[in-house]
């Protein structure tokens, strides 16, 4: 096996350093908040014990909840490929308002490992490389590649169905201005809670924090995911 798991522990021990000094340090620029509401359904289908297929659609606002941010779309699946690691891929589609609406295209591979259970918490690594783009009048106007790193850790509670949860996600530039640096982290604490035998309700608030730009905006989002199992 390439990554042992003392080198995925020493990871995690990275991505803990990276978020507390950047939530606790301070941005010599000017930085904008925003309140944003996030809220999408997602369905997932299991063709076998190895291959899950997944669609989702979604809606962000901005500016404190006044303006329509973005909406997508998206279409993925997932293979197990033993207990440890899984892969997957995604396509998404995303209208996107700032000045006007841009269309914009991302692909998405990731690489999935579960550590083995400690006690009553459950935790995870997942490496995605990102690439997205839009074009306008047939011709290429952006291009973005990103290597996102995100740790999830998850609680059992003894005789409770509600599951809590906490992630951390680091953004690493890998074309363009922002190549080979940090440009944006997240923090999101929530909860899953089952509503029927076939669906689940995720409630999270997430902190975003964008490191450049002329104002980089740290962004406050309620998040709500309504997740549906087909099988």
């Amino acid at each position: 096996m390439i990554f042992s798991e003392s080198i995925l522990k020493t990871q995690l021990k990275q991505f803990v350093f990276i978020a507390l000094m950047v939530l606790y340090g301070v941005n010599a620029r000017a930085q904008e908040n925003d309140f944003q509401i996030w809220g999408d359904v997602s369905a997932q289908y299991k063709i076998n014990k190895k291959i899950r297929l997944n669609a989702e659609v979604g809606l962000r606002s901005r500016e404190n909840t006044t303006l329509l941010k973005q909406y997508y779309a998206d279409l993925g699946g997932k293979y197990e490929l033993n207990k440890r690691w899984s892969i997957g891929a995604k396509y998404r589609f995303i209208d996107y308002y700032r000045i006007g609406k841009t269309s914009i295209h991302r692909a998405n591979i990731d690489v999935y490992y579960r550590f083995k259970k400690w006690g009553r918490f459950r935790l995870s690594i997942r490496e995605r490389y990102q690439h997205q783009w839009y074009l306008s009048d047939y011709n290429q106007r952006f291009d973005e590649q990103t290597l996102r790193s995100r740790f999830d850790i998850s609680y059992n509670i003894r005789k409770s169905k509600i599951q809590p949860a906490f992630s951390f996600e680091h953004y690493w530039g890998l074309s363009g201005r922002y190549q080979f640096l940090s440009t944006q982290l997240r923090w999101t604490l929530g909860a899953k809670i089952p509503v029927s035998k076939w669906s689940d309700l995720v409630v999270s608030y997430r902190l975003e924090k964008e490191i450049y730009g002329s104002q980089p905006q740290m962004n406050y989002i309620f998040l709500l995911s309504y997740q549906i199992d087909l099988n």
